[in-house]
């Protein structure tokens, strides 16, 4: 990766199957016993078309394509972002990060997630700065 960025420039982008097992245990790790989670059938009785990825699990799966995509000079100084649909488990992810503005040491990210039939199932943005003592 480029040690300055411009418009445009795309990080890596990160791919994640997301499984049936991770969202129970993301489930547990989070204190999140919302059954659409992990119990298929119930998701289903409550009108989803399996079980739900969380929101915040997604989130992170964004984020972690921020930060491995620039690495540890630069931390996420504000995140935002909007679900455009849902996505059930198992699903083939693809995460990935546009600079949309560059200034010095701060940069504003455009953020994607894109479901396996080239559906966008997430947006949102981030902007990061580079930490102090980090190499310009």
């Amino acid at each position: 990766m480029p040690v300055n960025f411009e418009i445009g420039d795309v990080l890596p982008p990160l791919k994640h199957t997301a499984t049936a097992l991770q969202l129970f245990r993301y489930s547990a790790v989070t204190w999140n016993p919302h059954r659409i989670h992990f119990d298929e059938s119930y998701a289903r009785e409550e009108g989803h078309a399996g079980l739900a990825l969380h929101s915040h699990l997604r989130a992170a799966l964004a984020l972690r394509c921020v930060t491995e995509g620039l690495g540890p000079d630069w931390q996420v100084t504000k995140f935002a972002y909007r679900l455009r649909q849902p996505v059930y488990a198992p699903a083939d992810l693809a995460y990935t990060a546009r600079v949309t503005a560059a200034e010095s040491d701060s940069l504003t990210l455009e953020l994607t997630e894109e479901t396996a039939s080239g559906e966008l199932g997430f947006e949102g943005t981030a902007q990061v700065s580079r930490t102090t003592g980090a190499t310009p």
